[in-house]
This record gives structure tokens, sequence and C-alpha cells, in this order.
């Protein structure tokens, strides 16, 4: 027994080394898989309320939820099951529903968290795995990887995109494709 020991003591201690580096190393891992906690114990908090900004008398973004979270000291608003109708130049709007929502004031960003549905009042619909963002000053949505349908059945893909409401200006970055439909 002494001699299989002395005779395998390499792959034991090897095998053992890596047992314990995987122990410390999993939990760490899962530990940055939690999306960060939110302390909302000083949070003002309303029931079915709307967020909405206007320029020179037209609509630019319309926010509803059923319930809104204000954070008073970092000025962010969060949302529960947002629906955000969004407006391009042209008069197109763009309709987002999701789980959750983020506005910052002071970043001037609209996140809408996935999973998330989207489409515009032209029929054009836009599908993405992670969070979509608008900005507010340059009034653009990006977001990782998506899929644009168009209307006409025209597909856009890509690993991150940029547009504007009405998806019609649309920049694709990383593994872009077209392919137009039957």
């Amino acid at each position: 027994m002494i001699q299989r020991i002395q005779k395998y003591k390499l792959p034991l201690i090897v095998g053992a080394f890596i047992l314990l580096f995987a122990a410390v190393l999993i939990p760490l891992l899962r530990e940055g898989e939690k999306p960060a906690e939110v302390n909302t114990e000083r949070f003002v908090e309303f029931d079915g309320s709307e967020l909405e900004e206007k320029r020179d008398g037209k609509l630019v973004w319309h926010l509803t939820a059923d319930k809104i979270l204000v954070d008073p000291d970092s000025g962010k608003v969060y949302f529960v099951k947002p629906t955000g109708t969004f407006v391009s130049d042209d008069g197109v709007q763009l309709t987002i529903t999701a789980d959750q929502g983020i506005v910052d004031r002071n970043g001037k960003t609209i996140e809408l968290k996935a999973p998330l549905e989207a489409h515009t009042d032209q029929g054009d619909s836009l599908q993405t795995d992670g969070s979509v963002y608008y900005n507010m000053d340059t009034r653009e949505i990006t977001g990782g990887k998506v899929v644009i349908t168009r209307a006409d059945q025209t597909d856009l893909s890509a690993d991150s995109f940029t547009a504007n409401a009405a998806l019609n200006a649309v920049t694709l970055t990383g593994h872009a494709r077209i392919t137009k439909g039957e």
C-alpha cells in the first residue's frame, strides 16, 4: 500500500492541489454572477406611475410601470414592469416592454433590462439577450447581441448595435449580417 502511494505521490499531490484550487475559485465565481444588490430601504415608492420627456412640445420618450422606486441619494429611478415609448424625429414610435428598467438622469440614460420585447408602429421588431440603453442626449438606442426584423422580412443581426427609435438608421458592429426574407 505504501509503495502504491509513493508511486502515485506526484499525481495525488497535483490532484489535491486542483481540488483545493477549485474549492476556492468556484465560490468566488458564483459571487460575480449575482446581480448587484440595491438597498431599497430609503427609496420612495410609487405604484402605477409614469415619466416622460418632451422637447419643443413633442414627446421624446414616455415610461410607465407597475411600480417606480426613486433613490433620493443617487437620483436614479427604478421601474418594475416598465413599458417605454421612444419617438424618433420623424414620429415613428418604438415600444419596449421589459421586466426592469433604470432611469439615470445624471448619466442621461434609460436602461431596459432583458428579457424584453420591442417593436415599432411600422411593424419592425427588435430582439436582444441583453439590456437596451437609450441615450437622452443623442436619442440613440444601443445594446448587445441583436436581431432586428423589418416589416419587409429583412433581418439585421450583430454582436452590438446603435439605432434611432424608428430602427431605420442602424449601425451594426461585430459579425453583422443582413438577410432578405422571402
